[in-house]
């Protein structure tokens, strides 16, 4: 039944987007005859079917909440003024490149000509490389705020809307001056931050590049400081949520803590709220993603399950992420990576079992010294069930190279993470010594960097085809979603 209601509840937010304007009234008159309905009957399919409705209606009517107007203070009001200062801070993480970053500002204070006025928004803010910006830095920028531009034709990749579900309505392009501020804020988030920034700064003078960059991306989740000739070996190898923080990063901290709390004999429920709070403590401290929140709430569920003595359902734990995170901010449907994490986890549940058999019965994967390599291949195979088209469908890249190189490297990725945490937790407390336990480290990150390198060299690694249109995307899902349900359906 959950599972239902929450795919009920993300359909209305995706009708809510589609028809918001004008039809908050319809809306509610749904949401009222569905409870009206629900009232009436108490026996299924009817009470399901008012139950969907109204969870239907009621994520219709979560969107246009969370979409209002424009306030008189609101900075997208001045777009087009001319020349203005603008004040704020930096908020999430930069995205950075070779030539350029861009600063997401979440303003509080505009000053044009002479006059200064309290302002609230966020922008979207073009500057050069460096200095390196963080979040958190307050900044002031002089610029020109300008529209995002639509698509030209339907079909199109619409910028304007893209950046409308991230909450910026407005951008500085082209800013003339940019200077750094004095930071009032030291709440715990700050501090969050400041302990962040050591921590990557303190693995940068543990290892060489590019192996400094690809620990500091895989433990901390930044990977703004991985050079861009070597995350397009990644996007050609198929391997970039290798430099991603995922939900098995979260099962092995769960899994630590777990131990750790049963060797220290604490009871259940201490032992559970210690557990929770290090997992979002650690959420915070990657950056707090979509795909990181998602992963972070799945494995507290999870927690939460065994805490409490019952079964934890994967398919349930995945909805429930994903129900709680879009009521919590229904634009996150829209994000490209919380899309592709979640694809991926449910393709996981749904193949995972067929093709490892699949692939089990065959050589050499029978053999048991193999094991390693298969687990890698199966989940590769099975997450690429759902996570191709849509991936073809927003940069139309296929990585012919993928499954061997996953195979390949996957499955040195633990060791990374484990000594990665002894070389940052040894640099923290003296630097030799985090060093020292670098030698360890700086073997599977080489073995990674140059495994990608060398997989990426063929011309054939990955092909660039023409992007998937939505049609063929809608019915590709629909055609194997139905074709998974009546095989379900056959088994029971």
């Amino acid at each position: 039944m959950l599972i239902r209601l929450a795919i009920a509840w993300m359909l209305g937010v995706v009708a809510g987007s589609l028809w918001w304007p004008g039809a908050g009234g319809l809306w509610v008159v749904v949401g009222v005859g569905g409870v009206i309905a629900l009232a009436l009957r108490q026996k299924p399919p009817g009470r399901d079917l008012a139950l969907a409705l109204t969870c239907a209606a009621l994520g219709a009517l979560r969107y246009g909440a969370s979409v209002p107007p424009a306030g008189p203070d609101d900075v997208r009001r001045m777009a087009g003024r001319g020349e203005l200062t603008v004040a704020g801070y930096v908020s999430g993480d930069p995205r950075r490149s070779e030539d350029a970053q861009q600063v997401t500002l979440q303003v509080d204070t505009a000053r044009l000509r002479t006059a200064v006025r309290p302002v609230e928004g966020s922008i979207l803010v073009a500057l050069p490389p460096f200095p390196i910006y963080r979040n958190g830095d307050r900044l002031a920028v002089t610029g020109v705020l300008k529209t995002p531009p639509e698509a030209e034709r339907p079909g199109e990749f619409d910028y304007r809307a893209y950046l409308a579900h991230r909450g910026i309505h407005v951008l500085i392009p082209e800013p003339k001056a940019v200077r750094l501020l004095p930071t009032t804020s030291d709440g715990p988030l700050r501090l969050l931050y400041d302990v962040r920034e050591h921590c990557r700064a303190t693995m940068i003078r543990l290892l060489p590049e590019p192996q400094a960059s690809l620990i500091v991306g895989i433990l901390l989740g930044i990977q703004s400081s991985i050079p861009d000739d070597v995350y397009a070996n990644f996007s050609a190898t198929g391997t970039s949520h290798i430099l991603v923080v995922s939900g098995w990063n979260f099962t092995i901290v769960a899994a630590l803590l777990g131990g750790f709390t049963t060797r220290l004999r604490l009871r259940r429920w201490p032992a559970f709220w210690i557990t929770l709070a290090i997992m979002w403590l650690y959420a915070l401290f990657t950056g707090g993603s979509a795909a990181v929140l998602r992963a972070a709430v799945m494995a507290s569920l999870m927690v939460l399950a065994r805490s409490s003595e019952r079964r934890s359902e994967p398919w349930t734990l995945l909805l429930a992420a994903c129900w709680i995170i879009s009521a919590a901010d229904p634009h996150t449907l829209w994000d490209l990576g919380f899309q592709l994490s979640s694809l991926a986890t449910a393709s996981l549940f749904a193949f995972a079992r067929p093709v490892e058999g699949w692939i089990g019965s065959r050589r050499p994967f029978v053999w048991p010294w193999m094991a390693p390599f298969t687990e890698a291949l199966t989940a590769t195979l099975a997450a690429q069930v759902l996570t191709l088209p849509l991936i073809l469908s927003a940069f139309g890249n296929l990585s012919l190279i993928a499954p061997l190189a996953n195979v390949l490297l996957v499955p040195v990725v633990p060791y990374a993470m484990l000594f990665g945490s002894m070389a940052l937790a040894g640099g923290l407390l003296w630097l030799p010594l985090g060093q020292g336990l670098g030698m360890l480290l700086w073997l599977p990150l080489t073995w990674i960097a140059q495994g990608v390198s060398l997989l990426a060299r063929p011309s054939w690694a990955a092909v660039i085809i023409p992007p998937l249109p939505l049609w063929a995307l809608l019915t590709y899902y629909v055609v194997i979603g139905g074709a998974w349900w009546w095989r379900m359906r056959r088994r029971s």
